[in-house]
């Protein structure tokens, strides 16, 4: 089973997924997208490695601010996304972390082509996404994922469902 968060900004969506992630003892292979600063609407968009540090640099610059609008660098999802989805992809020891889906990367259509064989395969996905983004449907729809909303009041008793799910039936 693939489980996939969503809920308003802010609210600790990643945290919940980290703190799964911790509690299945299971090492993550994917991608973290993080904003250089807190004032995302001021900084750049990187695509890094879930298991690797976070340390934005040129190479994983994934969207940036065109007068007013955050737009996708050409290609980047398409070729460094696909990349790193496909490296988890061989890690089935692992679970594949995607965090988080938004709204740069939905003309990137081989990096969603790419997160729907991860959603085919059995290494299990945890996700994050950004809410209103009409390409999320055929992740949300996809029949092996489970869409759980994150709010103030369960976001600390999340995780432990989340961990639950994702090794279910798992050896």
């Amino acid at each position: 089973m693939h489980v996939f968060l969503t809920g308003d900004k802010g609210v600790g969506k990643s945290r919940a997924a980290r703190e799964a992630l911790r509690l299945t003892g299971r090492p993550a292979f994917g991608f973290r997208s993080r904003f250089e600063t807190a004032d995302y609407h001021a900084s750049s968009l990187y695509l890094l490695p879930a298991d690797g540090p976070l340390c934005p640099d040129e190479a994983h610059l994934a969207a940036s601010w065109v007068n007013g609008k955050l737009t996708a660098v050409e290609d980047r999802f398409d070729t460094l996304g696909v990349s790193l989805l496909r490296e988890a992809r061989s890690h089935p020891e692992a679970v594949i972390l995607m965090d988080e889906c938004g709204h740069a990367e939905k003309n990137a259509m081989a990096f969603r082509r790419e997160i729907l064989a991860c959603l085919d395969g059995d290494t299990p996905v945890l996700g994050v996404l950004r809410k209103g983004q009409a390409w999320h449907e055929e992740i949300k729809n996809h029949p092996r994922v489970i869409l759980l909303e994150v709010t103030p009041e369960n976001r600390d008793s999340l995780p432990a469902r989340i961990a639950a799910l994702l090794t279910e039936d798992l050896p």
